[in-house]
């Protein structure tokens, strides 16, 4: 599937998938005014390489080992050749916090990823990397294999501390191995698939192209994450800065009630962690994973602007909302300072009926879920969205929610079989971040 918005004589650019495969997809932006296809591609693709958050082992334990340079009986690979082999274990973790997995295996044979025992917040993509090799029928290995989530790449040399038997790993938390793009003029071919109304493809004359351009750009993925979820996700954070600098010097007066300054908040409240609010494994997880970590972030937003969080519905709201006034921890002046009913939704108090937080179900924390959200895209448009307010820090800034709606890919891919990915002269052959 495609999709885009706008047409070719606006340059408003629509995005369409050209090849994909399990862990490739190469996708066509334009038309873009000239210039503009270098600009999108280099952001996008340091965005890519850089920014995009992954799972990765980040130290390990075996028993009866103390260090790195060590070697274990009756296994073949000394401990260095078994570290550089955890680096590229790929998973997935849905968990905010680190995981312990555990591997033991006995008798002689190949010790493989898949022998570690998983929990069910984490998922293994490449079960069949070979990790040691036992020769002996009275051997075994057991290891602890700690889990955490990142961006980029964390160097074992900056983990300090360690317990002794704790051997660092260099984790390798992004996602996105390689990515290359092309600039190229804009060709009605490869865009009119693009420019689509009530299911039928409206042709591109290729007269309206003159003059602009269109980008060719490369995703290779290690398996964790959708080619086109990746490109999605790195357009958001393009178009989410973007939006902070489009809204720059357009102060708004505050709403009535609003704690701009922090004076009402003690210093010791708002410096408080969320995690001692002892809320649930979903409201905990939507608030951090939209940056809220302090209880003085929470008590500087509304009603409004904490439903618009992701994945933060009616019931998360109302356990926030007891937890906070039970503790009194809601000074006067502050947006939460309100009536109850503002709150649960009715005037004797009581939430509304069947106003489940459907939301917070879709939520890969630690209680599992399904996710329901589109895979790995970013919303069709919508009224309610287009209303939203942008806001800074303070939340004294005004904008629209359509001023910062980046690149997507809406549905399923499409596109023909990839007949040739390497393009030796057309793509680029570094991934490093200094380019």
């Amino acid at each position: 599937m495609v999709s885009g918005n706008g047409s070719a004589g606006d340059a408003i650019p629509n995005v369409v998938a050209v090849a994909t495969a399990t862990n490739y997809g190469r996708f066509a932006v334009g038309p873009v005014v000239a210039g503009y296809g270098t600009t999108l591609g280099n952001a996008l693709r340091r965005i890519l390489l850089s920014s995009l958050p992954g799972s990765a082992v980040t130290s390990i334990r075996i028993q009866n080992v103390y260090h790195e340079f060590s070697c274990i009986s009756h296994i073949r690979e000394d401990v260095t050749e078994i570290v550089m082999n955890v680096k590229h274990i790929r998973l997935r973790s849905y968990s905010d916090r680190s995981v312990r997995l555990q591997l033991l295996k006995r008798g002689p044979g190949e010790v493989r990823a898949g022998d570690i025992d998983l929990p069910a917040n984490v998922e293994l993509v490449n079960p069949e990397l070979v990790l040691a090799t036992i020769d002996s029928d009275e051997a075994q290995l057991e290891m602890e294999l700690t889990v955490e989530r990142g961006r980029g790449v964390a160097s074992s040399d900056t983990r300090d501390g360690l317990p002794i038997g704790t051997i660092p790993v260099d984790a390798i938390f992004t996602p996105i191995p390689k990515v290359n793009y092309l600039v190229q003029p804009a060709s009605s071919e490869v865009l009119s698939a693009a420019a689509t109304e009530d299911g039928e493809v409206i042709p591109i004359d290729q007269a309206t192209l003159e003059g602009k351009e269109q980008l060719l750009i490369e995703i290779w993925t290690d398996g964790t994450i959708d080619p086109g979820e990746a490109l999605s996700i790195a357009a958001q954070y393009l178009a989410q800065h973007s939006a902070l600098i489009a809204n720059f010097n357009r102060v708004v007066a505050p709403p009535p009630g609003r704690d701009t300054g922090g004076s009402a908040i003690p210093q010791h409240l708002f410096d408080m962690p969320i995690d001692e609010l002892n809320l649930s494994m979903r409201t905990y997880n939507c608030l951090k994973r939209s940056g809220v970590t302090k209880v003085g972030q929470v008590l500087r937003m509304d009603r409004k602007e904490l439903l618009g969080l992701r994945n933060f519905g009616q019931k998360s709201l109302v356990e926030l909302y007891d937890r906070l006034s039970s503790g009194n921890l809601i000074p006067p002046g502050t947006p939460l300072d309100v009536p109850p009913e503002l709150i649960y939704g009715t005037e004797d108090g009581e939430a509304v009926e069947g106003d489940d937080d459907i939301s917070n179900q879709g939520d890969l924390g630690d209680e599992g879920g399904t996710d329901t959200e589109p895979e790995g895209y970013l919303a069709e448009d919508d009224a309610d969205h287009d209303s939203e307010a942008i806001v800074d820090a303070m939340g004294v800034s005004e904008g629209s929610f359509a001023d910062s709606r980046g690149i997507y890919v809406d549905g399923e891919f499409a596109g023909s079989p990839l007949d040739d990915t390497n393009n030796s002269n057309d793509t680029l052959k570094d991934r490093g971040l200094d380019k």
